[in-house]
């Protein structure tokens, strides 16, 4: 009886109107609802260069000259990006970091730091837009930003780095790491970002055996349903709940509803965990009713396929459910603990952090401290069935401890609660103690 109160008392808020509309927006500006013009189709034999998707390899003979490439672009320009905690970062270095840039240039090129310097300042000046003047034969003159002029033969091949012959992969990447920590991290230097540089194409015999695993292991609808967890959770579902949360317990202290709860002869447990388990229900239904309506418009596209109509449904309780349930279950904590909305500020920039810093592995970001596991590999996403079961373990890890968090978190809330109906705790004690001793 309390929880289907409960459940009208969100379900009929505008609050809940509110939270329904904005789930709805974040998905469909996600295009989960378009899967349907992206089939899973079988790779036939024969195809271009690239016809087949690309992957990322650890192939030294790739990766070296393509991050080079990269180093010198970015020393020339002194401009170098980076993502420390995920958001994009443009560093500068003085002489002196530079310096340091051009010798780990030296050691992989062979090419002295001197020649390195002054290559780069002619590639500034023939970059910088400034005059160049011919002064006979085939020599320019070309001033740079710098009011200096640089003296070029126009004969010369362009100048073309290479890595030495000798310069073993390991000690590339402890140069890289240099690199990176110059940079302050969160370059596409660091040790583990350098296999981004090792693209390569897919073969045929590659990319079938993806399809097989596709149809075989998923089939087809469980790759779908990943991606719109990914989604769900990504965007919606790791934050949105607190929101619903922190306002149903805030109205109910604004509305005076304290005093008549408290005299119920439910026990504390009952009414905490009701209202607990009745939010997170009323959160849940539009996402299950929603990842159904994604998967079911790609049904039709695979007709005569053997399709796993419950894969929306395991999604939704694997993935989706524990971050619904550490961000409704924060909410109710921090707004019983404080009489605040703080929980809004605190899982918001949470969500925040969490999602920016992953930016560099949402393709497998399995971590088991991470608010939104992600793997989405866009229109590919599908086909990564191996890279899901490489990395299932950890996402069966990471899901089981948020939800034994959250657990913790409504047990401390129901504590608290308790401790509000006998008098013993109102909130902000803290702030009142110290405002008492400050006045004494």
């Amino acid at each position: 009886m309390l929880f289907w109160q409960e459940m009208k008392k969100i379900i009929f808020s505008l609050s809940y109107l509110l939270f329904v509309a904005a789930v709805v927006i974040g998905l469909y500006s996600q295009g989960v609802f378009g899967f349907q013009d992206r089939p899973v189709t079988e790779p036939q034999p024969g195809g271009d260069y690239g016809a087949y998707g690309m992957k990322q390899e650890e192939n030294p003979e790739l990766i070296m000259p393509a991050a080079l490439e990269k180093l010198w672009e970015e020393f020339c320009e002194n401009d170098y990006v980076t993502y420390p905690i995920g958001f994009i970062k443009h560093v500068k270095l003085d002489e002196k970091e530079q310096f340091e840039v051009a010798k780990v240039l030296s050691e992989i090129t062979g090419i002295d730091e001197s020649e390195l310097l002054i290559e780069r300042k002619h590639n500034r000046a023939k970059d910088s837009g400034d005059f160049t003047m011919e002064i006979g034969g085939n020599m320019q003159i070309q001033k740079d930003s710098e009011n200096s002029f640089v003296i070029q033969n126009g004969n010369q091949e362009a100048f073309h780095l290479e890595v030495k012959q000798d310069m073993e992969y390991s000690r590339f990447k402890e140069l890289m790491a240099q690199v990176d920590d110059l940079l302050g991290g969160g370059s596409e230097y660091a040790v583990e970002s350098l296999k981004g540089y090792g693209m390569v194409a897919q073969s045929y015999e590659e990319a079938h055996k993806q399809y097989e695993l596709t149809v075989s292991r998923d089939k087809i609808t469980g790759g779908y349903a990943r991606l719109f967890s990914d989604y769900a959770v990504a965007m919606v579902m790791s934050v949105l709940p607190v929101f619903l949360s922190v306002i149903l317990c805030m109205k109910d202290k604004r509305a005076k509803m304290e005093a008549l709860i408290y005299t119920k002869r439910a026990s504390s447990f009952k009414i905490t965990a009701v209202r607990y388990f009745a939010l997170i229900t009323s959160v849940m239904l539009p996402v299950l009713l929603l990842s159904y309506l994604s998967n079911i418009l790609i049904w039709s596209c695979h007709s005569g396929m053997e399709l796993d109509y419950l894969a929306p449904l395991k999604y939704d309780f694997g993935w989706i459910l524990p971050s619904v349930m550490i961000s409704t279950a924060l909410g109710m904590f921090l707004t019983e603990l404080t009489n605040t909305p703080i929980a809004i500020a605190v899982q918001g920039l949470w969500w925040l952090f969490d999602i920016n810093m992953g930016i560099k592995t949402v393709d497998s970001g399995y971590a088991l401290i991470r608010l939104a596991p992600r793997h989405n590999a866009g229109a590919a996403s599908w086909f990564k069935t191996q890279v899901f079961i490489d990395y299932f373990q950890k996402l069966v890890q990471n899901r089981l401890l948020f939800a034994v968090i959250s657990l913790l978190l409504a047990v401390l809330t129901i504590l608290i609660y308790g401790a509000k109906r006998k008098g013993k705790f109102h909130g902000r004690l803290l702030f009142r103690n110290r405002k008492k001793q400050s006045e004494a």
